[in-house]
């Protein structure tokens, strides 16, 4: 279904070029959410609130709220933004049910972001979209914020610093990642491809313990240990079951049964790397210079 079209059934109304309700005071916002490392886009209704949203009360509101679980996004503050799924097309409960979770975040204390976020005055004189939401803002704070980040962007951004040592810490990450892989294979015979998820978040956080700079390459970065390590823990799985039956890999590849099953587990390890590193996508993303580049493009506008 279309974003207009959905809008429309939900009485969502365009405004300076985005959809929005009011609920009890919280402004809605009808967006289109992009899911990190995918072309899969999800239309989804995003208030954006005056503070964090913590662990506790992240549980909370999933609890009372009979969710599954929200995506949390960062509007010019750290996740201060709730994204659900607009799954009711009855427009009643659809209204319903946006009442009751406005009810819960009154009770939790959260408020409509109605201040500039940059000096937290509330008097302001200019507005800027982020990530599909109205922000209001002072466009001083915004032109003095965007500044100071461009700024220490590209005093740090080039540094090439710990760098090296970075890159060897993912390697180790990204080896003890496969680990718990290994040690099933060894002990009980078998693998599981679900496992393969740790890894890219592994090796991120040997990438963190080395003190290098976060630019946009470090996903690519990891991807890469990624796409090494499964791959080729598979490829060595199959030529130690071909040298236990006194084979060489070539000569197992010329069974019927050890082709089919290697290929075919080669793909399985593949897609499965391919997912852990969709999964993994916004997490490490979000911690990057990639996706502060990204927040400072949208404030210029």
């Amino acid at each position: 279904m279309k974003l207009e079209q959905m809008a429309g059934n939900l009485n969502f109304q365009q405004k300076d070029g985005i959809f929005t309700r009011t609920f009890s005071g919280y402004e809605a916002t009808l967006v289109v959410y992009k899911v990190p490392g995918s072309y899969v886009k999800i239309p989804m209704v995003m208030f954006v609130l005056n503070k964090t949203i913590d662990k506790e009360d992240t549980k909370m509101i999933i609890k009372k709220a009979k969710l599954r679980s929200f995506i949390k996004e960062s509007v010019a503050l750290k996740d201060n933004a709730i994204l659900i799924i607009p799954r009711f097309k009855n427009i009643e409960k659809f209204d319903s049910y946006m009442n009751q979770l406005v009810t819960i975040l009154q009770d939790l204390r959260y408020k409509q972001l109605d201040y500039c976020p940059y000096c937290g005055e509330a008097e302001t004189d200019s507005v800027r979209i982020i990530k599909g939401a109205t922000v209001h803002v002072h466009d001083k704070c915004v032109k003095d914020f965007v500044e100071k980040v461009t700024t220490h962007l590209e005093t740090v951004g080039s540094s090439k610093k710990n760098l090296l040592k970075s890159i060897i810490f993912a390697i180790i990450g990204g080896f003890v990642g496969l680990l718990p892989s290994i040690i099933i294979l060894f002990t009980i015979g078998i693998y599981s491809a679900w496992l393969f998820l740790i890894i890219p978040f592994a090796a991120f956080y040997g990438f963190k313990k080395g003190g290098a700079q976060r630019g946009s390459y470090v996903m690519v970065i990891i991807a890469v240990i990624s796409l090494i390590y499964a791959p080729g823990f598979m490829f060595y799985a199959y030529n130690d079951l071909a040298f236990i039956n006194e084979l060489t890999f070539n000569e197992a590849l010329l069974i019927d049964d050890f082709r089919i099953g290697f290929i075919k587990d080669m793909l399985v390890t593949c897609l499965f790397t391919a997912l852990a590193i969709s999964f993994s996508w916004k997490t490490i993303y979000k911690q990057t210079h990639g996706q502060i580049k990204r927040d400072i493009k949208e404030l210029r506008g």
